[in-house]
């Protein structure tokens, strides 16, 4: 049996030398995960009480869901070069403070089209979140622990995509849609500081 499979959870962590920034990792994992998820359960509703008179309210909600992803397939690779040049982290938290305005510009709009667009500009934010903090992953944990921090990391994405849903399902049944967007801005705002305050701990380079 490998040495790292025989380490127990303490001991992975007590080998890193910044245990306490791969956890802000794990849990801006998981922020990532919340945020696109607690959009999902009310957008199809929000878009209805945004054009209360389409015809063609499963194809807008369709398109007005995917847009993020094409922009995301777009501006991923230059993203991760970009993060090559100037630091992964500095891409981090650029993309969550855009992903915070965002969100926040969302609460405010009028229209479908509005939504649409601000959605596909989120795109461009999330396809520089996930491949940052996987490379910040790598970059701060031991080679030996490796697939172990990926793993706890796997089971934090998976929480984030359990609480997302629930948090803007209860959020709009007690509040209304607009808060979902307000409350997500809020949390991601919060860990966005956060992980900016732990890469100022450390000695980080480009």
């Amino acid at each position: 049996m490998a040495k790292a499979n025989r380490l127990s959870g303490k001991a992975v962590f007590s080998s890193l030398p910044y245990p306490a920034l791969i956890v802000s990792l794990f849990v801006t994992t998981m922020m990532i995960q919340l945020a696109n998820g607690s959009i999902s359960p009310i957008l199809t509703l929000f878009i209805r009480e945004l054009t209360p008179d389409t015809n063609n309210l499963a194809f807008l909600s369709g398109v007005i869901a995917a847009v993020p992803g094409v922009s995301a397939l777009l501006s991923a690779p230059r993203l991760g070069r970009l993060g090559d040049k100037i630091g992964a982290h500095r891409v981090l938290i650029a993309a969550l403070g855009t992903c915070v305005l965002l969100f926040c510009l969302m609460s405010t709009i009028s229209d479908s089209l509005q939504l649409g667009i601000l959605r596909f500009l989120l795109g461009f934010a999330d396809g520089a979140l996930m491949p940052a903090t996987q490379a910040l992953l790598l970059k701060y944990s031991s080679q030996q622990v490796t697939w172990r921090i990926f793993g706890y990391n796997q089971s934090f994405m998976y929480l984030g995509n359990v609480a997302g849903p629930l948090l803007g399902s209860s959020v709009s049944a007690m509040m209304g849609f607009r808060w979902v967007f307000i409350i997500t801005a809020l949390l991601v705002l919060m860990n966005t500081l956060h992980i900016a305050w732990r890469f100022r701990q450390i000695p980080t380079k480009p």
